[in-house]
């Protein structure tokens, strides 16, 4: 049987040498096609199916709020300190339970630089199953706000102190504040954000970050859990269903209608958004589609390469080979072929899923949702990348050899010779080379009616951008050190905002707390005089804090009414800019202007005593997640409310890439703020 294998190898070698040509074009045409299927199979895989890197994967979950009311349904959301402690004191169905929040944050002094890291509880490691390499992780008591110690990855570490062994004798600045060094956690472990560096005790974010951390009723707090030994997650979530009612609610005014609660989700179905998901399975179908084709086509090479071949095929049958055994000398030529084709293919997708992994390196936080998993989605090249290929390629060679094969030994052998060197097609060969057409124009037409709707719907996605104007614009963030910045004036904002109009080359600047299309900016509820002020009632809408030339800035439209300017400062009476959308959904028969609002708390004009006057509209702009209409948006000048991280954006007269050094020495000379680009 070997022997026979060989010998069919190096006749197939011998064959494919004499059609060179036609070897070549087979090879590139699958080459590519199982380049695209591998790239977008391990994709879907790693979005949808491959194990989180932790032990026990199935026992890990997202913990969330939940809130539902008759109005919008039911919405997750993560959590605040207090109910965070709450529930740590009374779940019973865990073995462990870990808070956490991503951060970037300026390590060094006097040059700073940028770096991720993470805000976690001193269950982190337990939860995650996570040992340090050297030194040791956080104490329950280092919890509590006035602990600086940090744990850091072996590469900082080796960045930072060079090729030294651990010791804790060792100091890093985190945000101009002297922490001590306390752990080494593994390079391979980079935390739930995928991109951590450096690990910072909760206790210290008040200090070095959001002052209020521990206090504020917001909820931004990711929470991880690990399930107790024989709890089930249904088990799990009968209890924080009845737990999350008794959670303190800080958020404001309570309501009957409203339930609150708490869900568990399985870690592993949090780490990609359900809308890309869904797109991710129609792109993968598509590219099956674009593989099929590619059979196809090579099916259509090889029959007519069989046609050329019908009388050697004759005369090897009438040498008494058997048919079986001439379809497997076929069938050996085009698994090399498939070989081939397929060994480059995985050259090419090697090399895709490089280029699809540098598409989110930049993103500062990728998130899914509510939570913050990140990039535990990224595909790479791994086993499951290489099966897919392999069995790509064996697919691929029969798929496209089998019918040539069979259509080269099924004529009658004296039929074949009888043609002498002439080229004929039997009228089984004439039938499968019209299936094959058929089938070329069915999928092609598939393709091109999706290629259609894709551009329709990259043509609607580009008309949500009318509104404002991103041409050379430059945005990046500023996030000052907390331990020198802990109020929440505009002073900190102001003088970045100062030394950054003085750039040359700089022609407009302004501020805001997001960016268009970033789908994380601030959201509250809004309450009106006269009207009922339960948050069951309240609608949501989106919070800008903004500088008097935001509008201008970013080319954004008045549509009524004024913008804001620089007069609308502390001492002023409070003043709003709303969308078009807020003025229609809002006040659907009113006019808007005039119109007067306070905010959910936590937001700034608060109290319902000094209500905020509406003073303008302007065009919508996409700031909600792009799969969702524009929302209502309030703007208000961040000289009456701020904090002092903020985003700034500027206009430039050319090229905004060339101004990055001056704005980066401009925010420097203020010796204070931290400057982290964005885009």
């Amino acid at each position: 049987m070997m022997d026979a294998l060989l010998q069919d190898l190096r006749y197939a070698v011998r064959t494919l040498r004499r059609m060179r040509g036609t070897a070549i074009t087979i090879v590139l045409t699958l080459a590519a096609g199982i380049a695209a299927t591998t790239v977008m199979a391990s994709a879907v895989y790693a979005a949808l199916y491959r194990p989180m890197p932790f032990e026990d994967p199935d026992r890990l979950v997202m913990l969330y709020v939940t809130r539902q009311t008759p109005r919008e349904g039911l919405a997750r959301a993560r959590w605040p300190w207090a109910k965070i402690q709450a529930l740590q004191r009374a779940a019973r169905s865990f073995d462990s339970i870990a808070p956490y929040t991503m951060t970037t944050i300026a390590v060094g002094d006097p040059d700073a630089e940028q770096l991720n890291g993470e805000f976690a509880s001193a269950n982190y490691l337990r939860t995650l199953r996570v040992a340090p390499s050297a030194g040791r992780w956080f104490t329950p008591d280092e919890e509590a706000p006035g602990h600086p110690v940090v744990v850091l990855s072996e590469g900082l570490w080796r960045r930072r102190f060079g090729p030294i062994p651990f010791t804790q004798d060792r100091h890093l600045v985190v945000n101009s504040v002297p922490l001590t060094v306390v752990g080494l956690l593994p390079d391979a472990f980079r935390g739930l954000s995928a991109r951590a560096v450096l690990w910072l005790p909760i206790g210290m974010a008040p200090q070095l970050t959001y002052r209020d951390y521990l206090t504020t009723p917001q909820h931004f707090i990711a929470v991880v859990a690990r399930l107790d030994r024989n709890v089930p997650l249904a088990r799990a979530n009968e209890e924080l269903a009845v737990l999350g009612r008794g959670l303190p609610n800080q958020a404001g005014p309570t309501d009957q209608a409203i339930i609150w609660g708490a869900v568990a989700r399985p870690l592993g179905d949090d780490r990609i958004d359900p809308a890309t998901s869904r797109s991710m399975v129609v792109l993968l179908g598509a590219v099956g589609c674009v593989l099929l084709v590619t059979c196809v086509n090579v099916a259509a090479l090889l029959l007519a390469r069989a046609r050329v071949r019908r009388r050697e095929v004759a005369v090897r049958l009438a040498l008494g080979a058997r048919r079986a055994r001439i379809v497997r000398q076929l069938l050996t030529e085009t698994g090399l072929l498939a070989a081939a084709g397929g060994g480059m293919g995985v050259l090419l997708a090697a090399w895709g899923l490089v280029w699809l992994r540098s598409l989110t390196a930049d993103v500062p936080f990728p998130h899914t949702g509510y939570i913050q998993v990140s990039s535990f989605a990224v595909p790479a090249m791994g086993w499951f990348s290489l099966v897919c290929a392999l069995v790509l390629s064996i697919a691929t060679a029969f798929a496209a050899g089998l019918a040539p094969a069979w259509h080269a030994v099924r004529d009658d052998a004296a039929a074949g010779l009888a043609e002498g060197g002439r080229s004929a097609t039997s009228a089984g060969q004439t039938r499968t080379l019209r299936w094959l057409a058929a089938s070329q124009i069915a999928i092609a037409v598939l393709l091109v009616a999706g290629a259609l709707l894709l551009l329709a719907t990259f043509a609607r996605l580009q008309q949500t951008r009318v509104g404002f104007d991103p041409a050379h614009v430059l945005t990046f963030w500023v996030t000052p050190p907390g331990s020198r910045y802990s109020d929440t004036g505009a002073a900190v904002p102001q003088r970045v905002l100062e030394s950054v109009e003085r750039v040359p080359g700089v022609t407009m600047a302004a501020l805001n707390r997001c960016t268009p299309f970033g789908s994380s900016c601030a959201r509250t509820l809004v309450f009106f005089p006269g009207r009922p002020t339960s948050p069951q009632q309240a609608p949501t809408v989106g919070r800008h804090y903004v500088s008097a030339d935001y509008f201008r800035t970013l080319g954004i439209r008045v549509v009524r009414g004024r913008p804001l300017t620089a007069d609308d400062r502390a001492g002023r009476p409070p003043v709003t800019v709303i969308n078009e959308t807020a003025a229609r959904r809002l006040w659907p028969n009113d006019d808007p202007i005039g119109q007067r609002v306070w905010f959910a708390s936590a937001t700034g004009f608060t109290d319902p005593a000094h209500p905020v006057e509406v003073v303008g509209v302007v065009a919508d702009v996409k700031y909600w997640p792009v799969t969702e209409p524009p929302g209502p948006d309030f703007y208000t000048s961040y000289l009456q409310f701020a904090y002092p991280d903020t985003v700034v954006m500027i206009k430039a007269a050319g090229d905004p890439l060339a101004l990055v050094p001056s704005l980066r020495a401009a925010v420097a000379s203020l010796r204070r703020p931290h400057a982290r680009p964005m885009r």
